[in-house]
């Protein structure tokens, strides 16, 4: 007798709130159609931003470095929320 296929649990999903500029927006909605069409489904934003989160993790120290700059590069154009670290 076969022996049922059991799927891992599915990992809750937490609901956040993220500010983008009108770019960053659009460039999320691009890669979010790219993935639809690439896949065949519907993908959200949400979606592309988790695999986006997952793909930098794997790909470590490098990319995060990469990321930090991007974001240092938004902070010298004076978009921030926030304030300093004192």
């Amino acid at each position: 007798m076969a022996r049922p296929h059991t799927k891992p649990p599915k990992q809750p999903l937490l609901i956040r709130t993220h500010t983008l500029t009108p770019e960053a927006n659009d460039l999320l909605q691009q890669l979010s159609r790219d993935a639809s069409d690439f896949l065949g489904r519907s993908i959200s934003s949400s979606a592309v931003i988790r695999a986006l989160i997952r793909q930098i993790a794997k790909q470590g120290p490098p990319a995060a470095d990469a990321l930090f700059l991007e974001i240092e590069r938004e902070l010298k154009d004076g978009v921030m929320w926030g304030s300093k670290k004192q």
